[in-house]
């Protein structure tokens, strides 16, 4: 009897420890499980789409293009002219050959602001002093400068009033006009629809049509003047009359051109 109870236990012992173990081992987390937490696939897939936009930028058609410049011109007759007056003295000293100049610059000044030019007008552009070198007792100061002249039909009389009082140098003559800027921008505008008409025809030409202006470029101004004489010396005849010295201010050419790519199809 006792054989028996103790053969029971034993088997009963056993199958615990069977079931205890089953259930341990079932509560363990398996191996294979680990590699589908990995992010790596994840990362490939979210940045797939950049590249897609990419590829499909790359490959739409390029717009068809041309390119055209014009060149425009207006021309004015000029308001302003600037001219280089001066004095050359010399003397047997430094301080003669200057004393000399101080009176004869004084002259021509005051006789140039009575013919109307005004005294901001008037600026020393170049003064020098120096000894002669083929004469060393002889010394020449040489005074020079910038007048303008804002009345233009005055530019021939001021001339010969500051040769008058003493002026005997005088040369670099040129002529503006004063409203430049606005002259300027009328031949822009003339360029601009002078670039779209230019654009029109060569695409017909070429079978195309204009879809619209890509970009449209100022190109630079630039003036061409027809006179710029040279002043001249008052002259006289064999009866001692005086000449007024001849200007001719003739007419100013501004010019703007423009630059322009247009879309066709």
């Amino acid at each position: 009897m006792k054989t028996k109870i103790s053969i029971g236990l034993v088997l009963a012992i056993a199958l615990v420890v069977i079931v205890f173990t089953g259930c341990e081992q079932a509560a363990q987390p398996t191996p294979t499980a680990t590699p589908v937490t990995t992010a790596a696939p994840v990362t490939s897939i979210d940045t797939a789409e950049p590249i897609t936009s990419s590829i499909n930028l790359a490959s739409s058609a390029a717009e068809s293009t041309i390119t055209v410049n014009t060149v425009e011109t207006v021309k004015a007759v000029p308001d302003t002219a600037y001219v280089q007056l001066g004095v050359t003295t010399n003397g047997a000293t430094a301080e003669e050959a200057q004393q000399q100049n101080a009176a004869q610059a004084s002259a021509f000044l005051d006789a140039i602001m009575a013919e109307g030019v005004a005294e901001d007008d008037i600026k020393t552009s170049y003064i020098n002093i120096y000894q002669d070198y083929e004469n060393p007792n002889n010394y020449i100061m040489d005074n020079t400068f910038s007048v303008t002249i804002r009345d233009i039909d005055s530019v021939g009389s001021v001339i010969d009033a500051a040769v008058k009082a003493g002026a005997n140098s005088s040369y670099s003559l040129s002529f503006d006009i004063s409203n430049r800027d606005e002259v300027y921008i009328e031949a822009l505008g003339k360029a601009m629809q002078s670039v779209n008409s230019k654009a029109a025809q060569v695409a017909e030409a070429g079978g195309y049509t204009i879809i619209r202006p890509l970009s449209i470029e100022e190109g630079g101004s630039s003036s061409y003047y027809d006179v710029m004489p040279a002043a001249q010396e008052m002259a006289a005849d064999a009866t001692g009359a005086s000449f007024s010295t001849p200007i001719s201010p003739g007419e100013i050419e501004v010019s703007a051109s423009v630059n322009g790519t247009f879309v066709i199809q």
